[in-house]
């Protein structure tokens, strides 16, 4: 359900954040191919980093404040609703109070990190490229051709050329 609303746990925001950031990464690692030069491996996405900053006005603002920091304090991950997008499994990482706090303002920041699913997190194929061999495969994949032989075993009829769209084991 997507809606224009966030929501943690059980803490619903009585107003959407003043500023939100969403920010995605991707694991990677440079490999130097012995007289070809360098080749990115794309190692897969990490976990979206959400922060952002609020406000809590008006003279439930120390309450709504004292509920968000009981939120924070409990352990573990939980759902994350955040306006316009698809929940997701996240753990709340940091909350900080901003300035001075009054009795009906309280401005604070936040950040959460998405926990990735074994599923999403899942990295264990690689798929052969135009024009790839055995070893260009795997220096591309980050792994040995010993194991991409041994985790394929009868797939790999010849190691010099690969079909394109191959499907390979890496582990």
């Amino acid at each position: 359900m997507t809606g224009l609303y966030m929501g943690y746990r059980n803490f619903t925001w009585p107003r959407l954040p003043d500023t939100l950031r969403m920010e995605n990464q991707k694991y990677t690692q440079v490999l130097q191919q012995p007289e070809n030069g360098e080749t990115l491996q794309d190692l897969g996405k990490q976990g979206r980093a959400v922060s952002g900053s609020g406000t809590f006005l008006g003279q439930t603002a120390s309450m709504q404040w004292k509920e968000l920091c009981l939120c924070y304090e409990q352990a573990g991950t939980g759902m994350l609703y955040l306006p316009g997008r698809k929940p997701m499994e996240a753990a709340f990482t940091e909350l900080q109070l901003q300035g001075t706090p009054r009795a009906d303002r309280i401005a604070y920041c936040f950040t959460f990190r998405e926990i990735q699913s074994a599923k999403e997190a899942d990295n264990t194929l690689y798929r052969a490229g135009t024009n790839e061999c055995l070893w260009s495969a795997a220096a591309a994949a980050g792994v040995s051709p010993d194991c991409l032989l041994a985790a394929n075993p009868g797939v790999i009829r010849w190691a010099n050329e690969l079909p394109e769209g191959m499907e390979l084991k890496l582990s």
